[in-house]
This record gives structure tokens, C-alpha cells and sequence, in this order.
């Protein structure tokens, strides 16, 4: 058992220096992904309005370069879209406007990556896919030889028999008493 110990430890010890920065990742992400309810953590977004001479609801063609010329948006128009009658829509680099061609209410929306949030929820979120699933599930197959090694390397009444148990087993019964409340009662 000494022996084993021994092999615990080594592994411990290793794997999880290894898994520090993966960990982190994961552990960052997955509370901003629990909290999208509240904001977006991908995306800061922005608004602006402003009123612009209404241009009207004639043919599509002989308005868009009325309201393009009103709007004057400071980036490259993408694309364009009539919403409805009275509804333009402008698309930009990071944006869109939303213009009410009979009141002349201008509503621009911007977004903009949340640099580090944006790219640990792509890898968090495996958006990707290819090389990144063969390194999360590595990170999978570490966190599980953590958990089984951390089992063995606290003896007496710390360990398995003591306060380690006691923690391990509320470790198995939190996910399983929320699964049968949420989903059976």
C-alpha cells in the first residue's frame, strides 16, 4: 500500500501542476457560461439612438442610398435588409442599424468580442472541435485520476475514514439529490 501511495502522490503531484491552466479555463468560463441569464459574457454590447429626416417607405432600391446618406455610418455596409415596411436594416463590422423610415429613429447596436471571456467559453464551450476535443478530453482523463489518486494520499481520521469520506460523499450526493428534485419532483 506504501508503494501505492507512492504512485498516488507522483501522479497527484504531476497531473496536477499539468491541469492548473486547463482548470482555470474551464473553472472561469463555466461560471460566466452558468451566468448568461445575467449578462453576456462573449459580447459587450452597446446601443445608440439618434434621429435622422425620415425617408419614407417607396421601393427599397430609391431608399437605401437616401438613408445610407443620412445614417452616415462610419463603417462599410455589409448587407441590408427591409424588416418590414417601415423598417430598414443596415448591417456593419461589429453592428447594425435598425432605422424607422417614417419617424426617422435611428437605433444602432454594436457588439465586440469580450476578449479573454469570448475565447475561453469557445474553448470551454468546444466550438472548434478538432485538436480541442482530443485536449479536453485529455483534461477529462486528469481530473479523474486526480479525484481517484486524492482518494488515497490522506490517511486516518483526515482521510477516507474521517472528514475525507464524509466531504467525498457529499461530493456524490449533491449532483444526485439535485437530479431527483429538479427533474423527479
Amino acid at each position: 500500500m506504501k508503494k501505492f501511495r507512492k504512485v498516488c502522490r507522483w501522479l497527484h503531484q504531476h497531473l496536477g501542476f499539468l491541469a492548473v491552466g486547463l482548470t482555470l479555463v474551464y473553472g472561469i468560463s463555466g461560471i460566466a457560461v452558468n451566468h448568461a441569464h445575467h449578462w453576456d459574457a462573449n459580447y459587450q454590447r452597446g446601443v445608440e439612438v439618434f434621429m435622422i429626416e425620415p425617408a419614407g417607405t417607396g421601393p427599397t432600391l430609391d431608399l437605401l442610398p437616401v438613408v445610407i446618406d443620412r445614417v452616415k455610418p462610419a463603417l462599410e455596409i455589409k448587407n441590408s435588409w427591409r424588416m418590414e415596411v417601415d423598417i430598414l436594416q443596415l448591417f456593419v463590422e461589429g453592428g447594425q442599424y435598425d432605422i424607422n423610415l417614417l419617424t426617422g429613429e435611428v437605433v444602432y447596436r454594436t457588439f465586440k468580442e469580450r476578449t479573454m471571456f469570448y475565447d475561453m467559453n469557445f474553448m470551454h464551450l468546444n466550438t472548434g472541435k478538432s485538436v480541442w476535443t482530443g485536449i479536453a478530453d485529455a483534461f477529462a482523463g486528469i481530473l479523474i485520476i486526480l479525484a481517484l489518486t486524492g482518494i488515497f494520499l490522506v490517511r486516518g481520521s483526515k482521510g477516507l475514514k474521517g472528514r475525507g469520506g464524509i466531504l467525498m460523499g457529499l461530493g456524490f450526493f449533491l449532483p444526485l439529490i439535485y437530479i431527483v428534485v429538479e427533474r423527479y419532483l
